[in-house]
């Protein structure tokens, strides 16, 4: 027996085979809670028409040993532990903690036994469809319409069960709520307008000028000064060269050879190699080279993405790669495309991801709606990055572009925040979650000013004289988008950030009660997000003639410092010559090395034009003021703190992994 199967046979549990069983009432058990946030018993409107049908109903399967898996990704992500990097294949870990097939055998002959039709059966999951009544009965309970603003959404009104034969087989149910209702979100900053082809290329998004080529080029001498001071033009946004430098990489050898960094985004651009080539040729700037880039799709999906086109995650994708590529020009890029913005497609696009092993890791702009998902879609979440960890795949996401989930602020009240919350998945333990900062850089490329990420946005007044609100009293009213942070009410605090994230922080959740135990903080580390700070992205957008064309636009959002960092990660795994697989033990071990550059709240202020339509660049002009590194709900401060995380990395950050 080699030393990765001992380790696992001695952390390994037994398997539980489950099978065949009707069980009366009382012979149930339930499993993960399958009500989503938004299902309040205010909204509740009164049971569904037993006759209508539920089309997509998904079992997960628990898998042979779960809490084995756990101890397992523990154990090989951790420094301290001796089977640190003993990571297992995919062929491995399905041995070990995929499902028996006694298992699936099990849950597919219940379902069928309820009157329900059985649609797939796949390794992680059976799926089937039939009457509200149907679904009832096989989960002992009652499906019930919830009202908001956009209509009636269905969900469980109460705990789901299973027989309590298949207790340890089932880890939740999904599909018992509206798919409308688990659909994910961009974390980048900007709306895109709808076209007559939702899968073809996006509206274009138009600045106003004047901006800057760098930090202070341009002054705005026109426009109301700040405590004094001349307020400079927002740059125009950063290119390949100018980021490499702000990170110290113009000077490094390492290119991310060898490695390959996943990008797993909603949907695939069908304009994106085109794109790609333009915006490197553009920039003069190393492009992909025959086969670098890979693109693994899904069709076929939905063209509803978060109440907009399918094409709005196009800008996305071109941001996403664009970030990965400027940082590691050499590493492979995978891109990964879930079917539509769906939970479910997105759970498939990551599982497609670990168990094809399609990467070394991960980096996701997205995240799940305002509410807290159901604790079903949670665990289905869950699964596939400790099986990742396991492998060496270590999962990146984007922190959230709202600060806090705040329903007192433009950007929660838009998301239909219900309370103060973080976004999930980046709040799980087991993924690295990227915060944002604000990033400026003179006409060397030297970076001159970087703060946290935190904007309220100000007009200029009808008399000229002044901005409302002033900086210091724009949040909420006027928060326009910060890096996501906070504390978890969900998940406790992982060992990794225990002695280094301050117990203040770890112990008063959103709603300023205190914890009796420490809870995880977000985000782990971040790099540059904010849109007035951000980066040139290239991509074909439909401008108002009709016409489709390759331009840049300037971007920011989470969506850019995860990417950002995913490169700067794959460096780093350059540089160790091993997989670094979950990255947050290792992270935190760095904590008070000069790996870390330190992010405090500074004030800055960036003047700025900006059409009062950004897809109409004939319309009027509003003349605006954006602030940022000012204290809203989180607060940047000396060491650890809530907006940055550990701060960014330095400019030897990567060559660290190499001792």
């Amino acid at each position: 027996m080699n030393r990765s199967a001992a380790i696992v046979a001695a952390l390994a549990g037994p398997v539980l085979l489950a099978s065949v069983c009707t069980a009366s009432a009382a012979d149930r058990t339930m499993i993960a809670d399958a009500r989503p946030g938004w299902a309040s018993a205010a909204a509740d409107r009164g049971a569904l028409d037993p006759a209508s049908t539920v089309d997509d109903i998904r079992v997960y399967l628990a898998g042979r040993d779960p809490r084995g898996l756990t101890a397992y990704a523990l154990a090989v992500s951790d420094p301290r532990n001796a089977a640190f990097r003993h990571f297992l294949t995919a062929a491995e870990v399905a041995d070990r903690f995929g499902p028996a097939p006694a298992q699936v055998d099990a849950v597919t002959s219940w379902l069928k036994s309820t009157g329900l039709t059985v649609t797939n059966v796949d390794k992680h999951f059976v799926s089937a469809k039939g009457t509200v009544a149907q679904a009832q009965r096989a989960f002992d309970v009652t499906l019930h319409n919830y009202a908001d603003a956009t209509g009636l959404h269905r969900a469980p009104d109460g705990p789901v069960t299973v027989p309590a034969q298949l207790t340890g087989a089932v880890l939740g149910v999904i599909g018992l709520d509206d798919p409308a209702m688990r659909q994910v979100r961009p974390q980048h900053t900007e709306a895109v307008a709808a076209t007559s082809d939702p899968f073809g290329p996006p509206g274009a998004i138009y600045r106003a000028e004047p901006c800057s080529d760098y930090w202070g080029q341009k002054q705005a001498t026109d426009r109301p000064p700040v405590d004094g001071q001349v307020v400079p033009w927002t740059p125009c946004g950063y290119g390949p060269q100018e980021l490499r430098k702000a990170y110290g990489l113009d000077r490094s050898k390492l290119t991310g050879k060898g490695v390959t960094i996943g990008v797993l985004d909603p949907y695939a651009s069908p304009t994106i190699e085109a794109d790609l080539a333009a915006y490197y040729n553009k920039h003069n700037f190393q492009g992909f080279r025959p086969g670098q880039l890979k693109q693994y799709t899904t069709p076929g999906g939905s063209p509803v993405c978060y109440g907009s086109d399918a094409n709005v995650i196009y800008p996305e994708e071109a941001l996403d790669i664009e970030a990965a590529h400027t940082m590691a020009p050499d590493a492979d890029i995978a891109y990964i495309g879930a079917k539509d913005c769906e939970t479910t497609s997105l759970i498939d696009a990551l599982n497609r991801a670990v168990d094809e092993h399609l990467a070394d890791l991960v980096t996701n702009s997205w995240g799940i709606g305002s509410e807290p998902p159901a604790d079903s879609v949670r665990q289905a979440f869950e699964q596939v990055f400790q099986r990742a960890a396991v492998q060496g795949i270590g999962i990146y996401y984007s922190s959230g572009d709202g600060g806090y989930e705040d329903p007192a602020t433009p950007i929660g009240q838009a998301d239909g925040s219900t309370r103060k919350q973080t976004n999930y998945p980046p709040e799980s333990p087991w993924v690295t979650a990227v915060g944002g900062t604000n990033l400026g850089l003179d006409q060397s490329g030297n970076r001159v000013v970087e703060t946290a990420w935190n904007v309220v946005r100000s007009t200029m007044t009808p008399d000229g004289t002044g901005w409302a609100p002033a900086p210091r009293d724009g949040y909420p009213t006027a928060f326009t988008g910060g890096s996501g942070g906070g504390t978890s009410i969900q998940h406790r605090q992982p060992a990794y950030q225990a002695g280094v994230v301050p117990a203040k922080l770890a112990t008063t959740l959103p709603d300023g009660s205190t914890s009796a135990y420490p809870m995880r903080v977000v985000p782990d580390i971040s790099a540059l997000a904010d849109s007035s700070t951000g980066m040139k992205v290239g991509f074909t957008q439909l401008d108002v003639d009709g016409v489709a064309r390759f331009h840049q636009t300037r971007l920011g959002g989470t969506s850019l410092s995860s990417p950002l960092i995913a490169g700067i990660q794959a460096l780093a795994q350059q540089a160790q010559g091993a997989p670094i697989g979950f990255a947050n033990f290792q992270l935190y071990t760095r904590y008070g090395t000069p790996a870390y550059r330190d992010i405090v709240d500074t004030q800055y202020n960036l003047a700025r034009n900006d059409y009062t339509n950004p897809q109409d660049p004939t319309s009027p002009i509003v003349k605006r003021l954006y602030s940022t590194g000012i204290n809203g709900a989180l607060t940047a401060t000396t060491g650890y703190d809530n907006v940055t995380g550990l701060g960014v990395p330095g400019t030897k950050y990567a060559e660290s992994y190499s001792h």
